[in-house]
Protein backbone atom coordinates (compact mmCIF):
# COMPACT_ATOMS: atom_id res chain seq x y z
CA UNK A 1 0.00 0.00 0.00
CA UNK A 2 1.32 3.47 -0.84
CA UNK A 3 1.26 6.25 1.75
CA UNK A 4 0.66 9.74 -0.13
CA UNK A 5 2.08 12.88 1.72
CA UNK A 6 -0.26 15.16 3.69
CA UNK A 7 1.35 19.11 3.47
CA UNK A 8 1.84 19.11 7.04
CA UNK A 9 5.46 19.51 7.82
CA UNK A 10 6.49 18.70 12.06
CA UNK A 11 9.10 17.77 13.98
CA UNK A 12 8.10 15.18 16.06
CA UNK A 13 10.56 15.86 19.57
CA UNK A 14 13.04 13.24 19.83
CA UNK A 15 11.94 10.30 18.39
CA UNK A 16 9.47 10.73 15.80
CA UNK A 17 10.97 14.00 13.36
CA UNK A 18 9.39 14.24 9.86
CA UNK A 19 7.06 15.25 7.84
CA UNK A 20 3.27 14.27 9.07
CA UNK A 21 2.08 11.84 6.38
CA UNK A 22 -1.75 10.59 5.45
CA UNK A 23 -1.63 6.69 5.37
CA UNK A 24 -4.40 6.28 2.50
CA UNK A 25 -4.70 2.88 2.40
CA UNK A 26 -7.42 1.06 -0.04
CA UNK A 27 -6.57 -2.29 1.18
CA UNK A 28 -8.97 -3.84 3.18
CA UNK A 29 -8.32 -3.96 7.03
CA UNK A 30 -7.10 -7.62 8.71
CA UNK A 31 -10.53 -9.00 9.57
CA UNK A 32 -9.89 -12.59 9.06
CA UNK A 33 -6.48 -14.76 10.61
CA UNK A 34 -5.90 -18.28 10.72
CA UNK A 35 -5.93 -17.76 14.64
CA UNK A 36 -9.53 -16.08 14.84
CA UNK A 37 -12.60 -18.61 14.40
CA UNK A 38 -14.51 -17.84 10.82
CA UNK A 39 -17.43 -17.21 12.74
CA UNK A 40 -16.45 -14.72 14.36
CA UNK A 41 -14.67 -12.93 12.15
CA UNK A 42 -17.19 -13.69 8.44
CA UNK A 43 -20.59 -12.63 8.45
CA UNK A 44 -23.52 -14.59 6.50
CA UNK A 45 -26.99 -13.31 6.24
CA UNK A 46 -29.20 -13.05 8.96
CA UNK A 47 -31.68 -15.72 8.83
CA UNK A 48 -34.27 -17.38 11.41
CA UNK A 49 -32.54 -20.69 12.89
CA UNK A 50 -34.61 -23.62 12.95
CA UNK A 51 -33.57 -26.08 15.81
CA UNK A 52 -31.35 -28.21 13.63
CA UNK A 53 -29.28 -24.85 12.28
CA UNK A 54 -29.17 -23.58 15.90
CA UNK A 55 -27.15 -26.76 16.97
CA UNK A 56 -25.58 -27.02 13.79
CA UNK A 57 -22.24 -25.66 12.89
CA UNK A 58 -22.18 -23.41 9.66
CA UNK A 59 -20.79 -25.22 6.52
CA UNK A 60 -17.39 -23.92 5.84
CA UNK A 61 -15.06 -24.62 3.10
CA UNK A 62 -11.02 -24.08 2.94
CA UNK A 63 -9.93 -20.56 0.84
CA UNK A 64 -6.70 -19.76 0.60
CA UNK A 65 -6.09 -22.38 3.41
CA UNK A 66 -8.43 -20.39 5.64
CA UNK A 67 -11.07 -22.05 6.67
CA UNK A 68 -14.79 -19.82 5.57
CA UNK A 69 -18.34 -20.27 6.13
CA UNK A 70 -19.79 -21.74 2.81
CA UNK A 71 -23.12 -19.26 3.49
CA UNK A 72 -20.50 -15.85 3.65
CA UNK A 73 -21.45 -12.58 1.34
CA UNK A 74 -18.00 -11.83 0.80
CA UNK A 75 -14.35 -13.03 -1.01
CA UNK A 76 -11.34 -13.72 0.80
CA UNK A 77 -8.60 -11.80 0.34
CA UNK A 78 -4.83 -12.41 1.12
CA UNK A 79 -3.15 -9.19 2.16
CA UNK A 80 0.20 -8.19 3.63
CA UNK A 81 0.77 -6.30 7.24
CA UNK A 82 4.20 -4.22 7.59
CA UNK A 83 4.48 -5.16 11.22
CA UNK A 84 7.17 -2.17 12.02
CA UNK A 85 10.46 -4.39 13.13
CA UNK A 86 11.41 -5.83 9.43
CA UNK A 87 9.34 -8.48 9.41
CA UNK A 88 5.95 -8.69 6.93
CA UNK A 89 2.67 -11.33 8.17
CA UNK A 90 0.25 -12.36 6.32
CA UNK A 91 -3.48 -11.49 6.69
CA UNK A 92 -6.71 -12.40 5.59
CA UNK A 93 -10.05 -10.15 4.99
CA UNK A 94 -13.46 -11.03 4.14
CA UNK A 95 -14.06 -8.17 1.41
CA UNK A 96 -18.16 -7.65 0.56
CA UNK A 97 -19.26 -8.42 -2.77
CA UNK A 98 -19.89 -5.65 -4.95
CA UNK A 99 -23.87 -4.19 -4.78
CA UNK A 100 -25.16 -2.28 -7.64
CA UNK A 101 -23.16 1.01 -7.76
CA UNK A 102 -25.75 4.00 -6.28
CA UNK A 103 -26.02 7.24 -8.06
CA UNK A 104 -22.74 8.94 -6.95
CA UNK A 105 -20.57 5.93 -7.98
CA UNK A 106 -21.66 6.13 -11.35
CA UNK A 107 -20.48 10.11 -11.28
CA UNK A 108 -16.93 11.22 -13.15
CA UNK A 109 -14.37 12.38 -10.49
CA UNK A 110 -15.22 15.85 -12.60
CA UNK A 111 -18.76 15.56 -11.77
CA UNK A 112 -18.49 14.34 -8.22
CA UNK A 113 -16.42 17.82 -8.09
CA UNK A 114 -19.18 19.79 -8.95
CA UNK A 115 -21.47 18.65 -6.87
CA UNK A 116 -18.95 18.39 -4.23
CA UNK A 117 -19.35 22.43 -3.60
CA UNK A 118 -23.09 21.76 -1.34
CA UNK A 119 -23.63 17.84 -1.62
CA UNK A 120 -21.96 16.03 1.23
CA UNK A 121 -22.38 12.66 -0.40
CA UNK A 122 -20.59 13.97 -3.56
CA UNK A 123 -17.47 15.27 -1.54
CA UNK A 124 -17.49 11.81 0.65
CA UNK A 125 -17.68 9.59 -2.49
CA UNK A 126 -15.02 11.91 -4.22
CA UNK A 127 -12.41 11.74 -1.43
CA UNK A 128 -12.58 8.07 -0.61
CA UNK A 129 -12.20 7.64 -3.85
CA UNK A 130 -8.98 9.31 -4.06
CA UNK A 131 -7.91 8.74 -1.05
CA UNK A 132 -4.93 6.28 -2.63
CA UNK A 133 -4.53 8.46 -5.87
CA UNK A 134 -4.58 11.83 -4.52
CA UNK A 135 -4.61 11.59 -0.52
CA UNK A 136 -3.88 15.37 -0.18
CA UNK A 137 -6.98 16.03 -2.24
CA UNK A 138 -8.71 13.05 -0.65
CA UNK A 139 -8.56 14.74 2.94
CA UNK A 140 -9.98 17.60 1.88
CA UNK A 141 -12.69 16.35 0.32
CA UNK A 142 -13.54 14.28 3.10
CA UNK A 143 -13.49 17.62 5.36
CA UNK A 144 -15.93 19.37 3.22
CA UNK A 145 -18.44 16.28 3.39
CA UNK A 146 -18.13 16.43 7.25
CA UNK A 147 -18.30 20.46 6.84
CA UNK A 148 -21.51 20.07 4.55
CA UNK A 149 -23.20 17.61 7.02
CA UNK A 150 -22.23 18.26 10.44
CA UNK A 151 -23.82 15.79 12.34
CA UNK A 152 -21.80 13.03 10.67
CA UNK A 153 -18.30 12.46 10.86
CA UNK A 154 -18.20 9.17 9.41
CA UNK A 155 -16.22 10.54 6.39
CA UNK A 156 -13.14 11.54 8.65
CA UNK A 157 -13.28 8.46 11.08
CA UNK A 158 -13.20 6.51 7.47
CA UNK A 159 -9.95 8.53 6.76
CA UNK A 160 -8.92 8.08 10.71
CA UNK A 161 -8.95 4.29 10.02
CA UNK A 162 -6.69 4.85 7.00
CA UNK A 163 -4.41 6.94 8.51
CA UNK A 164 -3.82 4.62 11.94
CA UNK A 165 -3.99 1.22 10.02
CA UNK A 166 -0.23 0.91 9.88
CA UNK A 167 1.41 0.19 13.58
CA UNK A 168 4.85 -0.91 14.72
CA UNK A 169 7.75 1.27 15.60
CA UNK A 170 9.33 2.52 11.73
CA UNK A 171 8.75 5.98 10.42
CA UNK A 172 5.64 5.43 8.60
CA UNK A 173 3.64 4.06 11.36
CA UNK A 174 4.24 6.62 13.62
CA UNK A 175 3.58 9.15 10.68
CA UNK A 176 0.39 7.15 10.45
CA UNK A 177 -0.53 7.57 14.19
CA UNK A 178 0.19 11.37 14.38
CA UNK A 179 -2.07 11.38 11.48
CA UNK A 180 -4.72 9.10 13.67
CA UNK A 181 -4.30 11.53 16.52
CA UNK A 182 -5.24 15.28 14.17
CA UNK A 183 -8.28 13.54 12.59
CA UNK A 184 -9.75 11.46 15.55
CA UNK A 185 -9.27 14.85 17.56
CA UNK A 186 -10.60 16.90 14.43
CA UNK A 187 -13.80 14.29 14.40
CA UNK A 188 -14.12 14.82 18.67
CA UNK A 189 -14.29 18.51 18.19
CA UNK A 190 -17.45 18.05 16.06
CA UNK A 191 -19.26 15.75 18.48
CA UNK A 192 -17.97 12.46 18.25
CA UNK A 193 -16.71 9.80 21.31
CA UNK A 194 -14.17 8.09 19.03
CA UNK A 195 -11.39 6.55 21.49
CA UNK A 196 -8.09 8.68 21.08
CA UNK A 197 -6.41 7.55 23.95
CA UNK A 198 -4.57 4.60 22.31
CA UNK A 199 -3.14 6.69 20.10
CA UNK A 200 -2.03 9.11 22.83
CA UNK A 201 -0.44 6.02 24.12
CA UNK A 202 0.97 4.23 21.04
CA UNK A 203 2.64 8.38 20.22
CA UNK A 204 3.69 8.61 23.91
CA UNK A 205 6.15 5.58 23.58
CA UNK A 206 7.15 6.71 20.23
CA UNK A 207 9.07 9.76 21.89
CA UNK A 208 5.77 12.72 21.20
CA UNK A 209 6.48 14.66 24.39
CA UNK A 210 3.94 17.76 25.60
CA UNK A 211 5.54 20.26 22.80
CA UNK A 212 5.05 17.87 20.17
CA UNK A 213 1.14 16.91 21.07
CA UNK A 214 0.68 21.05 20.87
CA UNK A 215 1.52 21.11 17.22
CA UNK A 216 -0.95 18.26 16.59
CA UNK A 217 -3.49 20.14 18.38
CA UNK A 218 -2.50 23.07 16.20
CA UNK A 219 -2.94 20.81 13.12
CA UNK A 220 -6.78 19.74 14.72
CA UNK A 221 -7.50 23.20 14.38
CA UNK A 222 -6.32 23.95 11.30
CA UNK A 223 -8.61 21.43 10.00
CA UNK A 224 -11.70 23.04 11.91
CA UNK A 225 -11.09 26.09 10.58
CA UNK A 226 -11.52 24.59 6.79
CA UNK A 227 -14.76 23.20 8.01
CA UNK A 228 -15.50 26.33 9.56
CA UNK A 229 -14.67 28.32 6.20
CA UNK A 230 -16.70 25.85 3.98
CA UNK A 231 -19.63 26.53 6.16
CA UNK A 232 -19.44 30.19 5.60
CA UNK A 233 -19.11 29.89 2.16
CA UNK A 234 -22.08 27.85 1.49
CA UNK A 235 -24.30 28.44 3.99
CA UNK A 236 -23.26 32.02 4.96
CA UNK A 237 -22.87 30.41 8.99
CA UNK A 238 -21.00 27.75 10.61
CA UNK A 239 -21.53 25.19 13.49
CA UNK A 240 -18.01 25.89 14.38
CA UNK A 241 -17.86 28.81 16.90
CA UNK A 242 -14.33 30.48 17.08
CA UNK A 243 -13.62 29.96 20.30
CA UNK A 244 -12.92 26.19 19.38
CA UNK A 245 -10.15 27.86 17.02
Amino acid sequence: MKHGRLAIPLALAGVVSAAIFLGGTSEPQPALTTAAPPEAEVHGPVVVETQREATESPATEIVMGVPVRKDRNCSVTRHYVDLGNGTVTEAYSCVPHATAPGAYEQYSNEELAVLAYGDARAAGTLGKRLVEADPPRARRMLLRAVALEPGNVEPVMWLASQAYSLRGDSSAARMAMANAYVITGTARALGSRADIDWIVEDLRGAGLDDEGFAALDRFVKEDLRRIRAVQLDVFGHSSIEEDLL
